[in-house]
């Protein structure tokens, strides 16, 4: 008979979940689905592809792999029971379950594949034992052992797969029950594998173990001390058993670093082969040695922290040095080194959520215990204190011996760490910034001092006269990143080490750094006039400030060199005043000053160097009583500048892009608008009768609803839609305007169908009744080219100011010029925001226009 080992002491782990199934019955259909569900969430599963039907017990090899299996998946099918090797082989796994058992571990999983739990065929058992050339003494025995086993496995939480039953949706249960109970046995043992299950998923799908035919290599990329190594060292111990070749090269940059190349090379080879290193005779050898040597066997090897394209080039060029079913991964911070060397599979590696960061706190500190419920709140303020990246959350932990303190003396260690991060946890990153160039160092700074947040167009404007060459860097070397929505998005613990070495720099002299956001500095240098050339940026927020204060002429005067002032507050209210004679710095690149306190800016100041001109909830009246040199301003804000009343001429403003007036309810006239300009935003200007836009202009949006004395302008839609610049392989254009009657234009004309068609113009009448009111942003609209469908997103707003029942009417067309299929948008889809349970908004009409 065949059994499983007896030994006390349970093997090591070696396949996540053993499969076992009769394989005539569910091969081709359960079992390969499921087989093929846990490989892609990273499951090492042991599958028997070859027929048991020779010989009278369980080849060893079979009960190797049961005995080293965590997880059981038991497929019961109609012919399960009366395969003698299938009997035998449940028998196995039951022995080895119900040690495992012992231990609290819940480890196998019945799956009755289309037939009931319980339903044992005693004529199917006795077919199965006459099958094998046993003692007729002891069929009795077997038989009855047989039974009692199906009935124990009938007993136990099981899946019922019937015909009327979704297999798909079914699997999916099995497989997530199993991940889930996984990685839950390996962060009760190792704290730091908090949140693996989500990264081995990743990775599994970018894997792809099951394919054997291709070589991947794949890069690992991630800010310093995110746990990219930790991860690559999980699915090194989880996969390398399956390749006869396999090594994990730890910190590769020391080792090229301390030892040179060559030896790197030998180094490599030596650890996959297994053999003695050898002295290479020259430069480049061991490159061609990893290649003819490894080109046609199954490796896997994890390269880890590298930093130079020569050591990539000298381990693992291309995917033709080594044989089928080969597995690379590079371990980086610089995606951007990556995408050099053709490393086109990249998994980035992002920091921990509040949740896991917080669980993987509790694990270390009290080693998988219940922590005291008095001390709940202090973790909860410490993990986050880690902003999620799990060194700083081992450093924090190793730092906080949480059982010889008292409540009292961990609220005051706590309370200083929220002051100023631990100098350790700042060290864990500063390499990182050590290896920047010059130029790119300083644009990490200006980000982590002034940018953290913004969108990346913007601040590449700023930084690189329109290159995104400097973020994109910062990006390439995990420093920071993109969200969707186009914005520069620091880690905390990123930025507080960035705004350290600013400090650090000036010798922790206020008047010499180089960028200053602390409110009392900055009140202090301008109060005293102590600012010096040293200093570049100032970041204000004004609500901060202890006192008003006044900026005088001689504020500025030694401050040569500034070329960012952020003077921001959320109140429309500003601490600072300007004096008559004030005078602002002469460099500035980026002004921005909410609730600016004058009627208009200084009049001598020099706007030569602008690139972006702020001035939201001002109380301008005029933007200038001279003539403003605007040939390197792109961006132009003022809205809610409820007293302005005009604009100077902005045509000899050539790069000028985005221009914001929302609010501005004494501004009558918009005109001498620049051919550059891309977006105009005028929502809520209820004093504006005229617009004009230039001549063949390159206007892409247009907002300007609740212009009411704009409505039915004719003239401006047609404008609007026919003279713009197409210049582009597709353009999408938006405009909202007040209208009660579809233009003319829009005369729903749709010519016979042709492979010459072009685009449309779609017009869309949007009825808004109540005390609300609509805006549309950038991010409020999109074109489906695959569904062919226009979906709408308007923020909808509470107007207090607005009484009336009667609907505002809201004209918005969306014109797209492209190639296009010979069909026409077929739907139009309104979208509002959830809070609004009976949102007062309804799309009254729509038409479009088709045209080649």
């Amino acid at each position: 008979m065949a059994s499983s080992s007896s030994s006390s002491a349970t093997p090591a782990p070696k396949f996540d979940v053993f499969l076992s199934f009769r394989g005539q019955d569910t091969r081709k259909n359960i079992v390969s689905h499921l087989y093929a569900a846990l490989c892609r969430k990273g499951l090492y599963t042991y599958k028997d592809d070859e027929e048991m039907e020779k010989g009278d017990s369980i080849p060893d090899e079979l009960i190797k792999a049961i005995n080293t299996s965590r997880f059981f998946i038991v497929v019961i099918s109609e012919k399960y029971d009366n395969s003698y090797w299938c009997l035998e082989e449940l028998r196995a796994i039951m022995e080895v379950a119900a040690v495992k058992r012992k231990e609290d571990i819940s480890v196998l999983i019945p799956i009755f594949y289309r037939v009931k739990p319980g339903s044992i065929n005693r004529e199917n058992l006795t077919a199965a034992f006459s099958a094998m050339k046993h003692p007729p003494m002891e069929e009795t025995a077997m038989i009855d052992e047989w039974e009692k086993t199906l009935s124990q496995l009938a007993n136990l939480a099981s899946y019922l797969f019937s015909n009327l039953v979704d297999e798909a949706a079914m699997i999916e249960k099995v497989v997530e029950k199993i991940s889930e109970r996984r990685f839950a046995e390996e962060v009760r043992d190792h704290p730091n594998l908090v949140g693996m299950r989500s990264h081995m998923e990743g990775l599994a799908s970018l894997l792809e173990m099951e394919s054997e035919d291709e070589v991947r290599i794949i890069g690992i990329s991630g800010m310093e001390g995110v746990g990219k190594t930790t991860i690559a060292d999980y699915l090194y111990r989880q996969f390398s058993s399956r390749f006869s070749e396999h090594c994990f090269i730890y910190d590769v940059k020391s080792i090229c670093r301390s030892t040179g190349q060559s030896y790197l090379e030998q180094h490599f080879l030596s650890e996959i082969l297994r053999i003695k290193p050898k002295r290479l005779a020259r430069k480049g050898a061991g490159s061609h040695s990893i290649k003819e040597r490894l080109r046609n066997r199954k490796v896997f090897a994890v390269l880890d922290n590298v930093d130079k394209v020569e050591q990539i080039h000298g381990l693992a060029k291309d995917k033709s040095w080594f044989g089928p079913g080969s597995r690379v991964i590079i371990i980086t911070r610089d995606k951007g080194l990556l995408d050099t060397c053709g490393v086109e599979i990249v998994y980035p590696v992002k920091c921990l959520s509040s949740k896991d960061a917080l669980q993987m706190f509790k694990q270390i500190v009290f080693k998988g215990t219940d922590p005291p419920a008095c001390f709940e709140q202090l973790l909860t303020r410490v993990s986050r204190l880690a902003y999620g990246l799990p060194s700083a959350i081992i450093r924090y932990s190793s730092l906080c011996d949480w059982h010889t303190k008292t409540e009292a003396e961990w609220e005051k260690l706590v309370s200083r760490y929220e002051e100023s991060p631990h100098k350790n946890i700042v060290d864990i990153l500063k390499s990182s910034y050590a290896e920047l160039h010059q130029v790119d160092k300083l644009a990490f700074l200006y980000v982590a001092c002034l940018f953290n947040g913004a969108d990346i167009k913007r601040v590449s404007d700023l930084l690189d006269d329109g290159s995104e060459s400097r973020i994109q860097v910062l990006v390439e070397k995990s420093l920071v990143d993109i969200s969707p929505q186009g914005c520069i998005n620091m880690n905390t613990l990123v930025e507080n080490m960035g705004r350290e070495t600013v400090v650090e720099e000036s010798d922790r002299t206020p008047t010499k750094q180089r960028i200053l956001w602390e409110p009392r500095r900055i009140y202090s240098v301008l109060r005293d006039e102590s600012g010096t050339r040293k200093i570049e940026g100032l970041a204000l927020p004004m609500c901060k400030m202890p006192y008003v204060l006044e900026i005088e002429r001689r504020s500025f005067r030694k401050m040569y060199s500034v070329k960012f002032l952020k003077f921001h507050t959320r109140n429309k209210t500003s601490k600072l005043q300007l004096s008559p004679t004030a005078r602002l710095p002469d460099m500035l690149k980026l002004l921005h000053w909410d609730a600016y306190p004058s009627r208009a800016l200084p009049s001598e100041f020099l706007s030569g160097f602008l690139v972006e001109l702020t001035l939201r909830c001002s109380r301008l009246q005029f933007l200038s009583k001279t003539n403003l040199d605007l040939r390197k301003l792109k961006r132009l804000d003022v809205s809610e500048s409820k007293e302005l009343k005009e604009l100077p001429d902005l045509s000899g403003a050539n790069q000028l892009e985005e221009l914001v007036v929302e609010g501005c309810k004494s501004l009558t006239f918009l005109k001498d608008l620049p051919q550059s300009l891309n977006s105009l935003n005028a929502h809520g200007c209820n004093s504006l009768e005229t617009v004009s836009l230039p001549s063949n202009h390159s206007i892409k949006h247009i907002d300007l609803s609740d212009c009411s004395p704009l409505n039915n302008d004719q003239e401006l839609i047609t404008h609007f839609l026919t003279q713009g610049q197409h210049d582009q392989e597709t353009l999408l254009r938006f405009a909202c305007i007040p209208q009660t009657t579809m233009p003319s234009y829009l005369d729903n004309c749709c010519p016979r169908l042709s492979p010459n068609l072009m685009g449309f113009s779609a017009g869309i009448m949007v009825a808004c009744s109540g005390p609300y009111h609509l805006k549309f942003s950038e991010s409020s609209y999109s074109w489906n080219c695959e569904e062919f469908s226009i979906n709408l997103k308007p923020q909808l707003y509470p107007d207090l100011d607005r009484v009336e029942e009667e609907a505002m009417n809201y004209l918005v067309i969306i014109q797209v010029l492209s190639s296009i299929n010979n069909n026409q948008p077929r739907s139009f889809l309104l979208e509002l925001p959830s809070r609004f349970n009976s949102p007062p908004v309804e799309i009254r009409e729509t038409r479009v226009h088709m045209f080649h």
